[in-house]
């Protein structure tokens, strides 16, 4: 699957708006840094090529799990965690 950490697109309020959030460096730097998940290298090598990216990065299936419990850690707001779990299909789409 590919996501875009650059331009997260999430609910704000109740009646529909939504913002989107930048998050490339935060989850890249969570990844490498502020998480108890460690990997191996493929999985630093993950968290290199989110932080440096300019679109979609495509997330193998190997560490899905592992990004999943990082986004979960993570001190992101609830709704950019929800956005992000579903697009790993950790949590169901809403």
């Amino acid at each position: 699957m590919r996501i875009n950490f650059r331009k997260v697109t999430a609910p704000v309020n109740f009646d529909g708006k939504t913002q989107d959030f930048d998050i490339a460096r935060a989850v890249g730097n969570a990844m490498m840094y502020n998480s108890t998940v460690l990997l191996d290298i493929g999985f630093e090598d993950l968290a290199r090529e989110i932080y440096h990216s300019n679109g979609d990065v495509e997330i193998p299936a190997q560490y899905v799990k592992p990004l999943a419990q990082v986004i979960r850690e993570s001190a992101f707001i609830a709704t950019v965690k929800r956005e992000i779990l579903k697009s790993l299909g950790e949590i169901n789409q809403v």
